[in-house]
């Protein structure tokens, strides 16, 4: 059998004789998609949203931790956005090759321009040191745009790359069931992501990680910032068990075996904790960024502020009390009419 030959892939579910393993697989897949469409999905993308407003709002202060920050808030929008795409589970989403491909190819540069990114704001946090990263740049925010805009092109690259280990080219307007990773692509692609995303990333993440702990214990306790280190923690909490699901399926293709229903409910279950990973970054950057956190700690006050001013009656001047003629200047009729 060709190893590029998978028009003989299918879902175990959809073939299995086993009912009761069927039914038990799905009745769980389907109770933590519900889980992860009401409760996550909605948290992670105000916790997003909010956290976006707060780097825009502050963009003249941005240093350099803060644009790795925003620019990981912006794929953790993404990447929740994306996982609607599973919000039907045990079901999987029904379109063309070509349709598939494109939210792969989506999916895959958000994967690598987060995983990119906190390995660029590790390296530079070891080599700069945390005050420089929290410092703003007062040359301008030329550089570190720069800095992103090249991790955004090797992260577009990465993508292209293991998409086009898909093996689709021939049939993209053929109907699929779809998944952010297909099951009907070729071995190497699950090998080729699992090397780019975790084999070499997540090594160096961690080896980055154990760098910033030895200077931390050297140093004083807050030389590390929290919010990189919990990011990074959940980046590698989250990314584990998905690539372990990825090297399953890829040696079950090479064995030319589908699997069993087991097998295909891990890999469902390890794909909604890889979109978790957004849902915690966003509550990480949110609870352990000071800027993130000193605006929602003012937020129910700011709120309050406007409920009173916009319910207090206006004040009648004291010249309209003596019948002297008032005419209002443009400014304070402006807030007034607000």
């Amino acid at each position: 059998m060709s190893f590029h030959n998978m028009s003989w892939v299918r879902y175990p579910s959809r073939v299995s004789t086993a009912v009761e393993d069927v039914i038990a697989s799905q009745g769980i897949v389907a109770r933590c998609a519900h889980v992860h469409v009401a409760l996550l999905v909605p948290v992670s993308l105000v916790t997003g949203l909010f956290n976006l407003t707060t780097f825009i709002r502050g963009r003249a202060r941005l240093g350099r931790l803060d644009a790795f920050l925003s620019d990981l808030t912006v794929t953790n929008v993404l990447v929740t956005l994306l996982s609607l795409t599973a919000a039907n589970r045990p079901d999987y989403l029904a379109t063309s090759h070509l349709a598939c491909a494109t939210l792969s190819f989506l999916s895959n540069v958000c994967y690598f321009n987060a995983q990119y990114v906190q390995l660029a704001m590790l390296l530079v946090f070891l080599r700069q040191g945390p005050s420089s990263c929290l410092r703003r740049d007062t040359k301008g925010t030329t550089g570190p745009v720069w800095g992103l805009v090249a991790l955004g092109g090797c992260a577009l690259c990465s993508s292209l790359g293991v998409v086009s280990l898909l093996g689709t080219s021939g049939e993209l307007h053929r109907p699929t069931l779809c998944q952010l990773d297909p099951l009907t692509a070729w071995p190497e692609y699950e090998i080729v992501k699992v090397g780019l995303g975790c084999g070499l990333a997540l090594v160096l993440e961690l080896a980055f990680l154990t760098l910033l702990a030895v200077q931390r214990a050297q140093r004083d306790a807050g030389s590390a910032h929290p919010a990189v280190v919990a990011i990074a923690l959940t980046t590698f909490a989250c990314r584990l068990p998905y690539n372990v699901a990825l090297l399953q399926r890829a040696r079950l293709k090479l064995q030319g075996d589908i699997g069993s229903p087991k097998d295909e409910v891990f890999f469902s279950l390890a794909e909604l904790a890889l979109f978790g990973e957004s849902y915690g970054n966003s509550l990480a950057i949110l609870f352990l960024h000071k800027p993130c956190r000193l605006a929602l700690l003012t937020l129910p006050g700011r709120l309050f502020g406007r409920c009173r001013r916009g319910g207090r009656p206006a004040a009648a001047s004291p010249s309209s009390k003596e019948g002297v003629r008032y005419e209002p200047r443009s400014p304070e009729m402006g807030l007034t009419g607000r």
